[in-house]
C-alpha cells in the first residue's frame, strides 16, 4: 500500500513533470515551486521513499524508466537514480544512450568511478558523435593522474565535436599537467587541425604576448572561411572590442540578425551596443539593448550591465543634445 501521508509531504519539494507524474502529485496538489524542502537531508528521505515507492508504484515503460533517470539526475538525485535501476535491471543494462548516460553520471556522483567509466564507455560506444561521454571520461582520468589516456579521449572528442568549450578547457588543463605550464602554441595547433573556434579562442587568451590583436586575426579568419555558429560571433565581436576595432562589430551583429530564424545571442546586442556607444551612436545603441532585454535567457548580472548601458546612451545624447543648444 502506498502511505498517502508520507506521499503529500513530497508535494511541497522541488521536482520536475516527470517525478511529479510518478509518485501522483496533481498540479493542484504540487506546491514544490514555493521551494521549501530542498536540503541535503530532504533529499536523502526523498531517496529513501522513493526506494519503498517503486514497489507499490504504477509500472512504467522502458522510456519512461530513462526520461524519470533524466529528470532525476538533474535533481541531483543520484541514489535514487541507481535504485530506479535495480528496480528496473532491464533498462540498465539496455542499449540506450540516455540511460547508460543517467547512470554513468550517478556512479560517478555516488563514487562508483569503475562503473561510470564503464557506463560512459558504453555510453560513447551508442552515440560517438555526443560529447559528453568524452568529457566525462577525461575527466574521472584526470583525476586519477591517467593523463595518457585523459589527452586520448579529450582529442577523441574534439574530433568528434570541435568546439566543446568543455573539452578545449580539460586539454588545456591537462597540457599543462604533463609540461608544467599552458601551452597555447600547441593548443592552437590543434585548433587549426579541427579549424575550431573555441581552440583558438582559448590559445589567444593563454598566448602572454599582449597582442590585443591576435584574437580577433584568428576568428577572422574562420569568419572569412564561412564560420556563422552564434556562439562563434560572440567570441569574434567581444575580440574586436578588445582589439579597439568598434566599427566592424555592428555590420557582423546586422548580418546575424537577418540571417539568424531565431533572434541571435543576448551578448552580440549588448556587445553592438557597446561598439555603437563608442562610435557616439546612442540612438543605435539604445535600440539593440532593447532587443537584449527581450530574451529571457539574460541572467541578472547582464541586466545589471544592460541597465548601465542605457544610462551611459542616455547621458550621451543629453551631451549632443546640449552641444546642438549652444
Amino acid at each position: 500500500m502506498i502511505d498517502t501521508t508520507a506521499l503529500a509531504r513530497w508535494a511541497t519539494y522541488p521536482m520536475g513533470p516527470k517525478l511529479r507524474d510518478y509518485l501522483g502529485i496533481g498540479a493542484t496538489e504540487y506546491r514544490g515551486g514555493e521551494a521549501s524542502t530542498t536540503g541535503v537531508e530532504n533529499s536523502a528521505e526523498l531517496t529513501d521513499f522513493l526506494r519503498t515507492y517503486h514497489p507499490t508504484a504504477k509500472v512504467l515503460p522502458p522510456d519512461a524508466v530513462v526520461d524519470l533517470m533524466d529528470e532525476l539526475v538533474s535533481m541531483d538525485l543520484a541514489r535514487a537514480v541507481l535504485d530506479l535501476a535495480d528496480h528496473y535491471p532491464e533498462t540498465s543494462t539496455a542499449s540506450d544512450f540516455r540511460a547508460q548516460l543517467s547512470l554513468a553520471v550517478a556512479a560517478m556522483l555516488t563514487g562508483d568511478l569503475a562503473n561510470s567509466e564503464a557506463r560512459f564507455r558504453t555510453a560513447q560506444e551508442l552515440l560517438p558523435e555526443e560529447p559528453a561521454p568524452y568529457v566525462n571520461l577525461a575527466q574521472i582520468m584526470l583525476t586519477q593522474n591517467r593523463l595518457a589516456e585523459a589527452e586520448l579521449w579529450t582529442l577523441a572528442g574534439l574530433d568528434a565535436e570541435p568546439n566543446n568549450l568543455n573539452l578545449w578547457d580539460l586539454i588545456a588543463v591537462i597540457l599543462r599537467e604533463v609540461h608544467g605550464e599552458y601551452m597555447p602554441d600547441r593548443l592552437m595547433a590543434l585548433a587549426d587541425k579541427r579549424c575550431a573556434w573555441a581552440g583558438l579562442s582559448l590559445a589567444a587568451n593563454l598566448t602572454t604576448t599582449g597582442d590585443r590583436y591576435l584574437k580577433a586575426t584568428l576568428l577572422e579568419r574562420l569568419y572569412s572561411q564561412g564560420e556563422r555558429d552564434p556562439q562563434f560571433l560572440v567570441e569574434l565581436t567581444g575580440a574586436h572590442g578588445v582589439a579597439g576595432d568598434f566599427g566592424k562589430i555592428p555590420p557582423l551583429v546586422w548580418q546575424a540578425e537577418r540571417l539568424a530564424t531565431k533572434g541571435v545571442p543576448w551578448q552580440l546586442h549588448i556587445h553592438c551596443a557597446q561598439a555603437q556607444l563608442a562610435l557616439n551612436e546612442a540612438q543605435a545603441a539604445l535600440s539593440q539593448l532593447a532587443k537584449a532585454k527581450t530574451d529571457a535567457s539574460m541572467p541578472p548580472e547582464a541586466r545589471a550591465a544592460v541597465s548601465e548601458l542605457e544610462e551611459e546612451a542616455a547621458a550621451q545624447l543629453r551631451g549632443d543634445d546640449q552641444a546642438t543648444h549652444h
